[in-house]
Order: structure tokens, then sequence, then C-alpha cells
């Protein structure tokens, strides 16, 4: 969305170069600066906010998805963790510290 915008209003400041008056372009130019900072400005809030909204579905996700194997790690039967390779330790390492 900024991108064009940016397009839109890079485009106006080139026109604004063909005024021949001075106070005209100086407006022009100033008009467009103005605009451009808005943008910047704007742009830089929605990404911040993307940003921030990602990392927090991510977390959420990360969390239910834990919750969910340690789950499914607690309903297996008893002879699972007989086997050297499912000790509790180990499942355990590998359920709660990735």
């Amino acid at each position: 969305m900024a991108y064009p915008a940016f397009g839109v209003v890079f485009a106006k400041g080139v026109e604004g170069f063909t005024y021949l008056d001075a106070r005209e372009r100086r407006h022009a130019g100033d008009r467009n600066a103005l605009w451009l900072f808005v943008i910047s400005i704007l742009s830089t809030i929605a990404i911040g906010l993307q940003n921030f909204l990602y990392a927090y579905a991510s977390a959420i996700l990360t969390a239910r998805l834990r919750t969910l194997s340690l789950k499914s790690l607690l309903r297996q039967d008893i002879e699972f963790f007989d086997q050297e390779k499912n000790s509790a330790r180990i499942l355990l390492t590998l359920v709660l510290c990735k």
C-alpha cells in the first residue's frame, strides 16, 4: 500500500519541477515533502503493528503446540516410557526446550 502511494507522490514531485514560477515550485515541493513524510510515518506504524501481531500470534501458536504435544505424551501407554529412547527425561527435554 505504501509503495504505490510513494510512486504517486514522487510523480507529483517530479511534475512540480515543470512550474515556471519559483513560488509554485516551492509550494509543490513542500506539499510533496509533507505527503512523503505522512506516508512514511503511517507505513512505519503499520509495519510495527504487523510485526507485533505476527509475534503475538506466533507466541500463542507455540504455546498451543507445546501444550498439545505434552498432553499427547501424557496419554501414552506405560510401556512407551520403558524404552530408553522414550524416557521421561528425554521426552520432556524435547517438548519443553524447543
